[in-house]
């Protein structure tokens, strides 16, 4: 198998399960994500599909618990990694963008800071040049006026505009691409 056609990540047999009563959330699920795939979870409302992301993401909530399965990004299964190394991850090598943007985003931190502290984590950015690259991620994911958007918070920004917002922010660090290995 070549680099193109490999899965850049890997989800198998995942399950979750309530951590208090040991019951099950998710059985068995699996798939697997190809660069330049464009992949949809779908299913009816509560089949699990965000218990399936967050579990992949390691941020499920403290009532639930990953039980068994695997997610690997290239050579690395995910449940394997440290807290701390989780971090490096997110953002970094994977994103996911949140259904209902205006419960990910931060209420009291301006849509343009939020973007900027992706960056600030994941990158060496600062000051004008961290503006200007959280600026051209606006543009690049067609929120108008993308300058005087910076310094909106989102319950100012229109659904649509928020959930530009989340895109941008999966974007910033320019995730794991096979053809910039």
């Amino acid at each position: 198998m070549n680099a193109r056609s490999a899965p850049v990540m890997l989800v198998t047999d995942l399950a979750v399960e309530v951590a208090e009563t040991g019951a099950p959330i998710l059985k068995g699920v699996s798939f697997e994500l190809r660069a330049g795939e464009i992949f949809a979870l779908v299913g009816e409302s509560g089949s699990g599909k965000s218990v399936t992301s967050l579990a992949a993401m390691r941020l499920l909530p403290g009532a639930l618990r990953i039980t068994g399965g695997a997610v690997r990004v290239g050579d690395e299964d995910l449940f394997d990694l440290s807290e701390a190394a989780m971090q490096t991850v997110r953002g970094a090598r994977v994103a996911m963008i949140f259904q209902n943007a205006m419960s990910a985003l931060n209420p009291v931190q301006t849509a343009g800071e939020q973007v900027a502290e992706t960056l600030r984590l994941h990158t060496d950015l600062k000051g004008a040049a961290l503006r200007q690259r959280v600026v051209q991620l606006f543009a690049e994911v067609g929120i108008q006026d993308a300058d005087a958007r910076y310094a909106f918070y989102p319950h100012q920004l229109s659904g649509g505009q928020q959930q530009r917002v989340m895109i941008a922010m999966a974007l910033a660090c320019e995730p794991e691409h096979p053809d910039r290995r």
